[in-house]
Protein backbone atom coordinates (compact mmCIF):
# COMPACT_ATOMS: atom_id res chain seq x y z
CA UNK A 1 0.00 0.00 0.00
CA UNK A 2 1.35 3.61 -0.72
CA UNK A 3 0.42 6.37 1.75
CA UNK A 4 2.24 9.30 1.78
CA UNK A 5 1.91 13.12 1.52
CA UNK A 6 3.07 15.32 -1.13
CA UNK A 7 6.07 18.13 -0.69
CA UNK A 8 6.03 21.56 -1.91
CA UNK A 9 8.24 20.84 -5.18
CA UNK A 10 7.18 19.56 -8.35
CA UNK A 11 3.51 18.96 -8.17
CA UNK A 12 3.28 15.02 -9.29
CA UNK A 13 0.97 14.27 -11.05
CA UNK A 14 -2.02 11.60 -11.33
CA UNK A 15 -4.99 10.27 -13.81
CA UNK A 16 -7.20 10.74 -11.69
CA UNK A 17 -7.62 12.77 -8.43
CA UNK A 18 -10.35 11.84 -5.91
CA UNK A 19 -10.98 14.53 -3.37
CA UNK A 20 -12.54 12.72 -0.45
CA UNK A 21 -11.79 9.77 1.84
CA UNK A 22 -15.78 8.71 2.78
CA UNK A 23 -17.63 6.30 1.00
CA UNK A 24 -18.27 8.23 -2.11
CA UNK A 25 -14.67 9.03 -2.56
CA UNK A 26 -13.44 4.98 -2.00
CA UNK A 27 -15.94 3.78 -4.21
CA UNK A 28 -15.08 6.33 -6.92
CA UNK A 29 -11.32 5.25 -6.09
CA UNK A 30 -12.16 1.89 -6.25
CA UNK A 31 -14.55 2.10 -9.81
CA UNK A 32 -12.22 3.90 -11.36
CA UNK A 33 -9.15 1.19 -10.75
CA UNK A 34 -11.96 -1.70 -11.69
CA UNK A 35 -12.82 0.16 -15.09
CA UNK A 36 -8.87 0.64 -15.92
CA UNK A 37 -6.57 -0.87 -13.66
CA UNK A 38 -3.86 1.33 -14.96
CA UNK A 39 -5.37 4.42 -14.59
CA UNK A 40 -3.15 5.82 -11.55
CA UNK A 41 -4.74 7.52 -8.91
CA UNK A 42 -4.58 9.98 -5.89
CA UNK A 43 -6.96 9.73 -3.74
CA UNK A 44 -6.79 13.46 -1.65
CA UNK A 45 -8.34 13.91 2.40
CA UNK A 46 -7.40 16.53 4.67
CA UNK A 47 -7.97 14.50 8.00
CA UNK A 48 -7.87 10.82 7.43
CA UNK A 49 -9.45 7.81 6.14
CA UNK A 50 -13.35 7.50 6.57
CA UNK A 51 -13.63 10.33 8.53
CA UNK A 52 -17.04 12.60 8.88
CA UNK A 53 -20.35 11.34 8.11
CA UNK A 54 -18.99 7.60 6.87
CA UNK A 55 -16.96 7.19 10.21
CA UNK A 56 -20.10 7.84 12.48
CA UNK A 57 -22.89 6.46 9.48
CA UNK A 58 -25.37 4.37 11.26
CA UNK A 59 -25.24 2.25 7.71
CA UNK A 60 -29.08 1.62 7.61
CA UNK A 61 -30.25 0.53 3.79
CA UNK A 62 -33.19 1.24 3.30
CA UNK A 63 -34.19 0.93 -0.27
CA UNK A 64 -36.69 4.02 -0.26
CA UNK A 65 -36.92 7.33 -1.50
CA UNK A 66 -39.49 10.10 -1.45
CA UNK A 67 -39.51 10.96 -5.09
CA UNK A 68 -38.97 8.80 -7.85
CA UNK A 69 -34.98 10.06 -8.40
CA UNK A 70 -34.28 9.02 -4.75
CA UNK A 71 -35.73 5.40 -5.56
CA UNK A 72 -34.26 5.08 -8.15
CA UNK A 73 -30.76 5.54 -6.89
CA UNK A 74 -31.34 3.65 -3.66
CA UNK A 75 -32.56 0.92 -6.12
CA UNK A 76 -29.49 1.04 -7.82
CA UNK A 77 -27.29 1.44 -5.14
CA UNK A 78 -28.64 -1.80 -3.73
CA UNK A 79 -27.71 -3.57 -6.91
CA UNK A 80 -23.88 -2.29 -6.90
CA UNK A 81 -23.65 -3.59 -3.28
CA UNK A 82 -24.85 -6.87 -4.14
CA UNK A 83 -21.88 -6.82 -7.16
CA UNK A 84 -19.38 -5.70 -4.60
CA UNK A 85 -20.38 -8.69 -2.17
CA UNK A 86 -20.30 -11.13 -5.00
CA UNK A 87 -16.70 -10.63 -6.16
CA UNK A 88 -15.24 -12.03 -9.20
CA UNK A 89 -17.37 -12.17 -12.18
CA UNK A 90 -19.89 -9.84 -11.54
CA UNK A 91 -20.49 -6.38 -13.14
CA UNK A 92 -17.82 -3.72 -11.92
CA UNK A 93 -16.43 -6.08 -8.74
CA UNK A 94 -14.92 -8.72 -11.26
CA UNK A 95 -11.45 -7.80 -10.86
CA UNK A 96 -11.44 -8.07 -7.01
CA UNK A 97 -9.06 -11.07 -5.49
CA UNK A 98 -11.75 -12.62 -3.21
CA UNK A 99 -14.80 -10.32 -3.05
CA UNK A 100 -15.72 -8.99 0.14
CA UNK A 101 -18.54 -11.21 1.38
CA UNK A 102 -21.63 -9.61 2.21
CA UNK A 103 -20.13 -6.29 1.54
CA UNK A 104 -20.25 -5.53 5.28
CA UNK A 105 -24.18 -5.87 5.34
CA UNK A 106 -25.94 -7.65 7.13
CA UNK A 107 -29.88 -8.22 6.71
CA UNK A 108 -32.45 -6.69 9.53
CA UNK A 109 -36.08 -6.90 10.07
CA UNK A 110 -38.06 -3.78 9.71
CA UNK A 111 -41.22 -2.67 11.36
CA UNK A 112 -43.11 0.26 10.40
CA UNK A 113 -44.57 2.66 12.95
CA UNK A 114 -46.87 4.56 10.73
CA UNK A 115 -50.18 6.97 11.04
CA UNK A 116 -52.69 4.86 9.26
CA UNK A 117 -53.48 7.29 6.69
CA UNK A 118 -49.95 7.79 5.60
CA UNK A 119 -49.46 3.73 4.99
CA UNK A 120 -50.22 4.12 0.95
CA UNK A 121 -47.61 6.73 1.06
CA UNK A 122 -45.14 4.89 3.16
CA UNK A 123 -46.04 1.98 0.04
CA UNK A 124 -44.74 4.34 -2.32
CA UNK A 125 -41.17 5.04 -1.06
CA UNK A 126 -40.26 1.46 -1.73
CA UNK A 127 -38.03 1.28 -4.41
CA UNK A 128 -38.03 -2.74 -4.92
CA UNK A 129 -42.09 -1.70 -5.60
CA UNK A 130 -42.69 -3.78 -2.33
CA UNK A 131 -45.23 -3.16 0.06
CA UNK A 132 -45.75 -3.28 3.87
CA UNK A 133 -48.44 -5.95 5.49
CA UNK A 134 -49.54 -5.72 8.82
CA UNK A 135 -47.49 -7.43 11.33
CA UNK A 136 -48.39 -10.53 12.15
CA UNK A 137 -49.57 -11.98 16.44
CA UNK A 138 -46.01 -13.62 16.27
CA UNK A 139 -43.86 -10.83 15.07
CA UNK A 140 -45.77 -7.83 17.39
CA UNK A 141 -45.04 -10.73 20.20
CA UNK A 142 -41.49 -10.03 19.50
CA UNK A 143 -41.69 -6.59 19.02
CA UNK A 144 -43.03 -6.62 22.46
CA UNK A 145 -40.15 -8.37 23.72
CA UNK A 146 -37.70 -6.24 21.66
CA UNK A 147 -39.04 -2.84 23.13
CA UNK A 148 -40.18 -2.79 26.46
CA UNK A 149 -43.96 -0.75 26.88
CA UNK A 150 -44.02 -0.67 22.71
CA UNK A 151 -46.84 1.86 22.45
CA UNK A 152 -48.58 4.15 19.65
CA UNK A 153 -51.57 6.68 19.05
CA UNK A 154 -54.87 4.60 17.86
CA UNK A 155 -54.48 6.28 14.29
CA UNK A 156 -50.81 4.73 13.84
CA UNK A 157 -50.52 1.34 12.46
CA UNK A 158 -47.37 -1.22 12.84
CA UNK A 159 -46.13 -2.64 9.55
CA UNK A 160 -43.71 -5.36 8.49
CA UNK A 161 -41.41 -4.99 4.91
CA UNK A 162 -39.16 -7.15 3.39
CA UNK A 163 -36.03 -7.18 5.22
CA UNK A 164 -33.58 -4.76 4.66
CA UNK A 165 -29.25 -4.38 5.48
CA UNK A 166 -27.50 -3.12 8.21
CA UNK A 167 -24.14 -2.41 6.67
CA UNK A 168 -20.42 -1.07 8.19
CA UNK A 169 -19.53 1.93 6.07
CA UNK A 170 -16.48 2.54 7.77
CA UNK A 171 -14.87 -1.28 7.04
CA UNK A 172 -16.41 -0.97 3.89
CA UNK A 173 -14.26 2.48 3.19
CA UNK A 174 -11.12 0.72 4.12
CA UNK A 175 -11.29 -2.30 2.41
CA UNK A 176 -12.15 -0.41 -0.72
CA UNK A 177 -8.78 1.86 -0.34
CA UNK A 178 -6.85 -0.90 0.49
CA UNK A 179 -7.43 -2.34 -3.36
CA UNK A 180 -7.19 1.11 -4.89
CA UNK A 181 -3.79 1.68 -2.79
CA UNK A 182 -2.69 -1.76 -3.39
CA UNK A 183 -1.60 -0.84 -6.45
CA UNK A 184 1.82 0.72 -6.91
CA UNK A 185 1.15 3.81 -8.87
CA UNK A 186 -1.84 4.86 -6.44
CA UNK A 187 -1.43 7.25 -3.23
CA UNK A 188 -3.65 8.49 -0.97
CA UNK A 189 -2.36 11.82 0.30
CA UNK A 190 -3.32 12.62 3.91
CA UNK A 191 -3.58 16.64 5.83
CA UNK A 192 -3.95 17.79 1.98
CA UNK A 193 -6.39 20.31 2.34
CA UNK A 194 -7.88 21.22 -1.04
CA UNK A 195 -8.63 24.68 -1.03
CA UNK A 196 -8.61 25.77 -4.78
CA UNK A 197 -8.76 23.48 -8.09
CA UNK A 198 -7.71 25.22 -11.08
CA UNK A 199 -6.91 24.20 -14.57
CA UNK A 200 -3.30 24.94 -15.88
CA UNK A 201 -1.70 23.59 -19.08
CA UNK A 202 -3.89 21.08 -19.87
CA UNK A 203 -4.51 19.83 -16.81
CA UNK A 204 -6.47 20.02 -13.28
CA UNK A 205 -4.01 21.46 -10.71
CA UNK A 206 -5.87 21.17 -6.69
CA UNK A 207 -3.76 23.12 -4.59
CA UNK A 208 -3.42 22.63 -0.66
CA UNK A 209 -4.00 24.90 2.20
CA UNK A 210 -0.29 24.96 2.77
CA UNK A 211 0.41 25.19 -0.98
CA UNK A 212 0.98 21.61 -1.50
CA UNK A 213 -0.78 20.93 -5.25
CA UNK A 214 -1.00 17.97 -7.42
CA UNK A 215 -1.84 17.64 -11.00
CA UNK A 216 -4.09 15.30 -12.48
CA UNK A 217 -6.08 14.88 -15.75
CA UNK A 218 -9.63 14.67 -13.76
CA UNK A 219 -11.22 14.93 -10.70
CA UNK A 220 -13.96 13.77 -8.27
CA UNK A 221 -15.00 16.11 -5.44
CA UNK A 222 -16.85 14.36 -2.74
CA UNK A 223 -16.07 16.46 0.19
CA UNK A 224 -19.15 15.29 2.32
CA UNK A 225 -19.99 17.72 4.98
CA UNK A 226 -17.03 19.57 4.13
CA UNK A 227 -18.77 20.81 0.59
CA UNK A 228 -19.19 24.51 1.77
CA UNK A 229 -15.80 24.96 2.67
CA UNK A 230 -13.56 24.55 -0.22
CA UNK A 231 -13.19 24.76 -4.01
CA UNK A 232 -16.98 23.60 -4.87
CA UNK A 233 -18.42 25.60 -2.00
CA UNK A 234 -20.14 28.55 -4.63
CA UNK A 235 -21.73 25.36 -7.54
CA UNK A 236 -22.59 23.71 -4.25
CA UNK A 237 -24.54 26.80 -2.56
CA UNK A 238 -25.82 27.31 -6.22
CA UNK A 239 -28.00 23.99 -6.14
CA UNK A 240 -28.78 24.38 -2.55
CA UNK A 241 -26.83 22.49 -0.70
CA UNK A 242 -26.70 23.08 3.33
CA UNK A 243 -25.27 21.16 6.29
CA UNK A 244 -26.90 20.29 8.86
CA UNK A 245 -26.09 18.18 12.39
CA UNK A 246 -27.25 14.63 12.67
CA UNK A 247 -27.55 13.08 16.08
CA UNK A 248 -28.07 9.17 16.75
CA UNK A 249 -28.57 8.25 20.43
CA UNK A 250 -27.12 4.82 22.33
CA UNK A 251 -29.66 2.89 23.80
CA UNK A 252 -27.16 0.69 26.05
CA UNK A 253 -28.86 -2.58 26.31
CA UNK A 254 -27.80 -5.42 23.80
CA UNK A 255 -30.60 -6.09 21.15
CA UNK A 256 -31.93 -9.78 21.48
CA UNK A 257 -31.26 -12.83 18.77
CA UNK A 258 -33.32 -11.73 15.24
CA UNK A 259 -34.25 -7.89 16.84
CA UNK A 260 -35.72 -6.06 14.15
CA UNK A 261 -35.41 -2.13 13.30
CA UNK A 262 -38.05 0.20 14.20
CA UNK A 263 -38.88 2.82 11.76
CA UNK A 264 -40.82 6.05 13.37
CA UNK A 265 -42.20 7.00 9.86
CA UNK A 266 -44.19 9.97 10.78
CA UNK A 267 -41.41 11.41 13.02
CA UNK A 268 -38.26 10.59 10.49
CA UNK A 269 -36.32 8.22 13.33
CA UNK A 270 -35.90 4.94 13.83
CA UNK A 271 -33.92 2.46 16.47
CA UNK A 272 -31.55 0.25 14.70
CA UNK A 273 -30.12 -3.09 16.04
CA UNK A 274 -25.88 -2.48 16.35
CA UNK A 275 -24.65 -5.32 17.09
CA UNK A 276 -20.88 -4.93 16.50
CA UNK A 277 -21.42 -2.02 19.29
CA UNK A 278 -23.83 -4.09 21.49
CA UNK A 279 -26.69 -1.75 22.20
CA UNK A 280 -29.12 0.01 19.97
CA UNK A 281 -28.71 3.22 17.49
CA UNK A 282 -31.53 5.96 18.32
CA UNK A 283 -31.43 8.36 15.10
CA UNK A 284 -33.51 11.25 15.09
CA UNK A 285 -34.44 14.23 13.00
CA UNK A 286 -32.10 17.18 14.59
CA UNK A 287 -33.16 21.23 14.27
CA UNK A 288 -30.09 22.26 13.91
CA UNK A 289 -29.30 23.57 10.49
CA UNK A 290 -25.63 24.73 9.38
CA UNK A 291 -23.84 23.42 11.60
CA UNK A 292 -20.51 22.73 9.83
CA UNK A 293 -17.94 19.63 10.42
CA UNK A 294 -15.76 21.75 11.60
CA UNK A 295 -17.58 23.64 14.61
CA UNK A 296 -17.86 22.25 17.76
CA UNK A 297 -20.58 19.39 18.03
CA UNK A 298 -22.37 18.16 20.84
CA UNK A 299 -25.85 16.12 21.51
CA UNK A 300 -27.26 19.03 23.39
CA UNK A 301 -30.26 19.41 25.59
CA UNK A 302 -32.57 20.21 22.33
CA UNK A 303 -31.17 16.60 21.15
CA UNK A 304 -32.07 14.94 24.00
CA UNK A 305 -35.30 16.80 25.07
CA UNK A 306 -36.47 15.60 21.38
CA UNK A 307 -35.04 11.76 21.80
CA UNK A 308 -36.81 11.44 25.20
CA UNK A 309 -40.40 12.79 24.11
CA UNK A 310 -40.17 9.99 21.38
CA UNK A 311 -39.33 7.08 23.09
CA UNK A 312 -42.13 8.33 26.08
CA UNK A 313 -44.23 8.19 23.44
CA UNK A 314 -43.28 4.73 22.02
CA UNK A 315 -40.68 2.62 23.83
CA UNK A 316 -40.43 4.20 27.74
CA UNK A 317 -38.59 0.98 28.66
CA UNK A 318 -35.69 2.56 26.73
CA UNK A 319 -35.55 5.79 28.48
CA UNK A 320 -33.07 4.38 31.48
CA UNK A 321 -30.71 3.28 28.74
CA UNK A 322 -30.44 6.69 27.04
CA UNK A 323 -26.76 6.95 27.19
CA UNK A 324 -24.64 9.36 24.79
CA UNK A 325 -24.26 8.72 20.74
CA UNK A 326 -22.93 9.96 17.84
CA UNK A 327 -23.07 13.69 16.60
CA UNK A 328 -21.85 14.97 12.92
CA UNK A 329 -22.28 16.69 9.83
CA UNK A 330 -23.59 15.98 6.70
CA UNK A 331 -24.32 17.48 3.15
CA UNK A 332 -28.38 18.12 2.13
CA UNK A 333 -29.56 19.40 -0.86
CA UNK A 334 -33.42 19.84 -2.17
CA UNK A 335 -35.18 16.89 -2.39
CA UNK A 336 -32.71 14.98 -0.57
CA UNK A 337 -31.26 14.39 -4.26
CA UNK A 338 -27.33 14.21 -4.36
CA UNK A 339 -25.99 16.46 -6.70
CA UNK A 340 -23.75 15.14 -9.46
CA UNK A 341 -22.49 17.27 -11.68
CA UNK A 342 -19.55 18.54 -13.77
CA UNK A 343 -18.10 22.23 -12.39
CA UNK A 344 -16.66 24.45 -14.58
CA UNK A 345 -15.69 21.87 -17.44
CA UNK A 346 -15.79 17.53 -18.11
CA UNK A 347 -12.38 17.15 -15.99
CA UNK A 348 -14.45 18.04 -12.66
CA UNK A 349 -16.96 16.68 -11.15
CA UNK A 350 -18.89 16.76 -7.77
CA UNK A 351 -20.57 13.91 -6.11
CA UNK A 352 -22.31 15.79 -2.76
CA UNK A 353 -25.42 15.88 -0.59
CA UNK A 354 -25.94 12.07 1.00
CA UNK A 355 -28.72 13.92 2.95
CA UNK A 356 -28.16 11.74 5.91
CA UNK A 357 -28.22 8.46 3.73
CA UNK A 358 -24.62 9.16 1.73
CA UNK A 359 -23.65 5.37 2.74
CA UNK A 360 -27.15 4.13 0.94
CA UNK A 361 -26.60 6.39 -2.24
CA UNK A 362 -23.12 6.05 -2.27
CA UNK A 363 -22.54 3.46 -5.11
CA UNK A 364 -24.97 5.15 -7.51
CA UNK A 365 -23.38 8.18 -6.60
CA UNK A 366 -19.91 7.18 -7.19
CA UNK A 367 -20.58 5.46 -10.49
CA UNK A 368 -22.48 8.50 -12.07
CA UNK A 369 -19.32 10.48 -10.62
CA UNK A 370 -16.82 7.77 -13.21
CA UNK A 371 -19.47 7.61 -16.09
CA UNK A 372 -19.33 11.50 -16.11
CA UNK A 373 -15.54 11.69 -16.18
CA UNK A 374 -15.27 8.82 -18.85
CA UNK A 375 -18.26 10.59 -21.07
CA UNK A 376 -20.69 7.82 -20.47
CA UNK A 377 -24.55 8.05 -19.90
CA UNK A 378 -25.93 8.07 -16.42
CA UNK A 379 -27.15 4.40 -15.67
Amino acid sequence: MSERTTGTGEAPHYDLAVVGAGAVGALAAYYAVRRDPGRRVAVITHAGRGTGATRYSAGFDTPTGHNPAQRALAARSTALFDELAAGPGSGLASGLASGLGEAGRAPVDVRWLVARQNTAALDATMADGGRTRPVTGEQRALLDRTFPGLAHDDDQVLLASAPMTAGQPQWLTDRLLDEVLGRPDNTLLEGFRVTEVRRTGGHVELIAADGSRITAAKAVLAPGPWVLDGPVAAAARERGARVKKVVAFHIMTPPPPGAPALVLEDADAFLLPHRPGGHWIFSITSPDWDRGPDEPLVIDARDRELARALLARHVPGFLPRLLGGRVFSDCFTPGHVPVVDTVGGDDVVMAIGGSGSGYRLAPAMAEDALNLLDGRART
